[in-house]
């Protein structure tokens, strides 16, 4: 092994959060960083061009391109599960739409024993990680990493959809981050010019120009090291393979989200005794939650075929199409090329009397058969539906004690008869919609699930045989202030000291929304919680 690396904070995973924590913690120059990120870095052009998403959600270079166990409520399927494996993270492979989630999110998590969580809490950080376009205001923030833009161009599909939802009684909403989430409306998208934008290049991009920052890609960090029950470093194999080791002088901060975090300290005997057991892993300490309580936003897409060729479908069927698409990308930072996948969307209630909003649907103006493939060779659109608060709850653990091993996910979807019921009201909902003026004269028909799937079976069969995840895992090391909570309010992992989680896994429930924001605004805050405590404020 060669020489160690000693830095005073290690962070794992250069993702939504890890990217953003590395600039902050490293502000002052009072501190030295290294970040450690398994992937290589973001060079491939399709990760910046918004709609390049399709290029690379199943690309190996950049994707750690997971699979699940077999789901069993949806017929033993084994989902697809996309991984950012790139500086930038999920970040930098994510369909780029920014909703935070409900305030009342927030004030659960505070409730739950999360203190310094609640919506007054994590505001400020929300809009201290964004550069948002209607600039500073009450609920917005200025001059933060990460640009939120509005679309620059969008399909007439979308007018048509908004003006729909409107005529079958939903509130227009221009703002789904503004004072209320539920309506329909066009969402906002982490954009620049045209471009992504995400906190690899308007945090860590900057940050690595500092002397005491220094990022390390290629590095597959294997375990965490500890010395008398305290977090002293990291294992991590070089691209080349090469056996190496990096010593934190203060703390090791794991950000490498929902999947790889638990599955990291598991690997370094940190996660339920008898399973490390199994595994052959030796005990550092026992937290029975790690890899427990998995949430995700399962999705069932509804596919129409329109009248007319006003679809992306139809941009891509044709070389002339293509080039003018291509043309205006290059010209204007506009047109198909700068959509990002779903330009607009709405919150809903899937039944009546519900007292919030549980369901959001995302327009996305065309269609493909599965994950990654061309679009169909006909014009139709989609409109995906998910459950925003998901009751049922999975699992990550180990497949054996091999770092290189992918982890064994069971996301346990649509295991509680709450859920199943939802996806039945939802469908039922949207395609209501669907058939309201003026979207009934756009479509020619229904593709998926098709005139034929009526009846509450037959819908619900069809998500069970369709259904696919979002990539929204979370979870799986909840905070909290309860004993049986893998990490504190403060994200330091319980029965070890030095070691701290910030990234999904550390949310107790999950956000009624697309999580990117959250993991950026969870990266804010733990750079202060972290320099609070070593007496450095924020800059």
């Amino acid at each position: 092994m060669t020489k160690s690396l000693d830095y005073d904070f290690i962070v794992v995973g250069a993702g939504s959060a890890g990217s953003i924590l590395a600039s902050r913690l490293s502000e002052s120059g009072r501190f030295t960083v290294l970040v450690l990120e398994a992937g290589g870095w973001d060079r491939n052009p399709w990760i910046h061009i918004p709609l390049g998403v399709g290029k690379t959600i199943m690309n190996q270079a950049v994707n750690w391109t997971y699979h699940t166990e077999p789901v069993p409520q949806l017929f033993d399927r084994r989902l697809y599960m996309a991984r950012g494996r790139v500086v930038g993270g999920c970040g930098a492979i994510n369909g780029m739409v920014h909703v935070r989630g409900q305030p009342q999110d927030f004030e659960l998590w505070r409730d739950s024993g999360c203190d310094g969580w609640g919506w007054s809490d994590v505001l400020p950080y929300f809009k201290r990680s964004e550069d948002h376009y209607l600039g500073d205001t009450e609920l917005h923030g200025k001059g933060g990493p990460v640009a939120v833009s509005r679309p620059r161009g969008h399909s007439v599909l979308c007018d048509h959809f908004i003006a729909a939802g409107v005529n079958f009684g939903l509130e227009r909403n221009d703002d789904f981050n503004g004072p209320a989430q539920d309506g329909i409306g066009l969402y906002d998208h982490t954009v620049r010019r045209g471009f992504r934008s995400n906190s690899a290049i308007g945090a860590l991009r900057p940050a690595r120009r500092r002397p005491n920052v220094r990022v390390e890609v290629g590095a597959h960090v294997e375990r965490i090291v500890f010395d008398n029950g305290r977090a002293v470093g990291v294992d991590f194999r070089s691209s080349g393979g090469t056996p190496r080791r990096a010593r934190a002088l203060r703390e090791v901060v794991l950000c490498a989200g929902a999947i790889n975090t638990p599955k990291l300290l598991m690997l370094s005997g940190i996660g339920p005794q008898a399973h490390l057991s199994e595994m052959g892993v030796g005990l550092v300490a026992a937290r029975e939650e790690v890899g427990r309580n998995l949430q995700d936003h399962l999705a069932v897409r509804i596919i129409c075929k329109t009248r007319e060729p006003i679809t992306v479908n139809d941009d891509l069927r044709t070389l002339w199409r293509r080039a003018r698409m291509g043309a205006r990308f290059l010209l204007q930072r506009s047109g198909p090329l700068a959509f990002a996948s779903a330009q607009a969307g709405m919150f809903f209630r899937s039944r009546d009397g519900l007292p919030s909003v549980d369901a959001q649907a995302f327009l996305m103006p065309f269609s493909v058969p599965g994950i990654g493939q061309q679009p169909h060779d006909f014009s139709a659109f989609t409109v995906s539906v998910t459950q925003s608060w998901p009751s049922s709850r999975g699992m990550v653990e180990l497949r054996d004690a091999d770092p290189a091993s992918p982890p064994a996910i069971r996301p346990n979807h649509l295991a509680t008869a709450d859920d199943a019921q939802f996806f039945v009201d939802a469908v039922r909902k949207v395609r209501e919609m669907l058939r309201t003026a003026p979207m009934d004269s756009v479509i020619a028909e229904e593709y998926q699930p098709g005139p034929s799937v009526v009846n509450d079976k037959d819908i619900l069969d069809y998500v069970r045989n369709k259904a696919n995840t979002i990539y929204h895992p979370c979870g799986t090391c909840r905070m909290g202030s309860d004993g049986a909570s893998v990490v504190d309010a403060a994200l330091r992992v319980r029965g070890v000291a030095a070691l701290r989680v910030a990234d999904a896994s550390i949310m107790p429930r999950i956000t009624s929304g697309n999580i990117n924001a959250t993991c950026l605004m969870i990266g804010e805050k733990a750079a202060d919680l972290i320099l609070a405590d070593h007496r450095c404020a924020a800059a």
